[in-house]
């Protein structure tokens, strides 16, 4: 944005000066053309009277005329012939037949020099006329000029950068609007659009086009949750109708390596039965159709329950539970909270290390908890695709699961005005932010 308004202002700065440019040529060049003008005029005077009485007339008229200061910005010399005659003038200047000639002469004995134009004519009789017109005029306008150009130019700097700016200004608001909106899609909200009153210009265009494309994108996706949900309901029941079937069939032998057999297919219609539940309860949680049962909790009493009820399990995985708790409130669902804790706590257990923290604090209005551990962690580049439905990172594709623990635990999050925020460089850090009640 910043090149655009540098950019902006280069032109007006340049389009202005090009202007003023134009304009002083111009103007010069009329001055410089009223100064021949008048020497021509003042020639064609001398020369009648030339004609009519002679040398001796045109000298008396340039004597009359040098008193009487007709024109003091003409000067004439008559040389040749006799004593020369000036008007304006503190000598004969050695200008040739011909011109106007640019000339550097003296107006006064003991003056500096003036520029100005002259131009000779010879007479008849060997005399030379020369008539010329001093540069003051042209000077002073161009001083003047100077004056009038340094503050119409500090003006239009002036303005050239506030419409720059006031432009850039506008330019950059519109298009954070879409660039807000196109994160905020990015980032999983789909009810996200750029709200602005209609303009008809290339912005508004662009507006309608991304909210269209919002709105299909919306659609499709609570398409598909929908689809995943009734997916995950229907399947439910052929599940426990296969576990009860592989259930009689285990009640019905006794042959070791079918009931082996049988107990593996036991083990894997459970986590089937299990990953539907689990896609089921997401759904729910993704289309908020839960009820709110959101009350005032500790979220330090909540995470220390959670800690008993797993510490036996760590200690017979070989795993260190520790706990660090700060007082602090939030308004929350319990079960849903509890859940998600619990499945923060599973995903330690199956894929960290030998130690795991739950803490809970305080931090300005949001009340954390974060379950840490010392295990390879998630990278940064693969952390927003963790917390996806059914994702499933490379160290965990030997594990069983489903790939919906961290995905339920944002949704829940998200239903709770919160947000899950994975971080952590020596293991991973997963942390349940929600609003704090205060109380403490």
């Amino acid at each position: 944005m910043g090149q655009l308004v540098a950019a902006i202002f280069l032109l007006q700065v340049t389009s202005s000066w090009a202007a003023i440019f134009l304009l002083n040529n111009n103007a010069t060049a009329i001055v410089r053309t009223d100064r021949i003008r008048r020497v021509h005029d003042v020639r064609d005077v001398l020369l009648d009277a030339y004609y009519d009485g002679g040398r001796e007339e045109l000298a008396h008229v340039i004597e009359r005329d040098r008193g009487n200061a007709a024109d003091p910005l003409v000067f004439v010399a008559l040389a040749g012939h006799g004593p020369a005659v000036m008007s304006n003038l503190a000598e004969v200047p050695p200008v040739a037949p011909g011109g106007p000639y640019r000339v550097h002469l003296r107006h006064l004995p003991a003056g500096p020099g003036i520029d100005g134009i002259a131009e000779a004519t010879d007479l008849a009789d060997g005399s030379r006329l020369i008539v010329g017109a001093w540069a003051i005029t042209e000077r002073r306008y161009t001083l003047a000029f100077a004056e009038a150009l340094g503050l119409t130019l500090a003006l239009s700097v002036l303005m050239a950068l506030l419409s720059a700016t006031v432009l850039g200004y506008i330019i950059s608001r519109r298009t954070h609007a879409i660039a807000e909106t196109a994160e905020a899609l990015a980032a999983g909200d789909f009810a996200a659009r750029i709200g602005s009153k209609y303009s008809g210009d290339g912005f508004d265009h662009v507006r309608s086009r991304v909210n269209l494309m919002a709105e299909r994108i919306d659609r499709l996706v609570r398409q598909l949750r929908s689809v995943a949900g009734e997916l995950a309901h229907d399947l439910q029941s052929p599940v426990s109708r296969l576990t009860a079937a592989i259930d009689t069939a285990v009640a019905s032998t006794s042959e070791p390596r079918v009931l082996a057999a049988l107990q593996g297919a036991r083990a894997d219609a459970e986590s089937l039965e299990t990953m539907l539940a689990n896609a089921l309860e997401l759904s729910r949680l993704e289309s908020g159709t839960i009820a709110d049962r959101r009350e005032l909790l500790d979220l330090a009493a909540v995470a220390g329950d959670l800690a008993e009820l797993y510490e036996p399990l760590a200690e017979q995985s070989g795993v260190t539970l520790a706990t660090e708790l700060e007082p602090v409130r939030t308004h929350a669902d319990r079960e849903l909270l509890s859940r998600a804790i619990a499945n923060l706590v599973d995903n330690a257990l199956k894929y960290g290390g030998d130690r795991i923290v739950i803490a809970t604090r305080q931090v300005g209005g949001r009340a954390e908890i974060t379950v840490s551990d010392n295990g390879p962690g998630i990278a940064d580049g693969d952390r927003a695709r963790a917390i996806r439905r059914f994702a499933r990172l490379d160290n965990a594709r030997t594990r069983p699961g489903a790939g919906l623990g961290l995905a339920m635990v944002a949704a829940v999050a998200e239903l709770q005005e919160g947000a899950l925020i994975l971080a952590g460089e020596a293991g991973l850090e997963a942390t349940l932010s929600l609003p704090a009640t205060p109380g403490y």
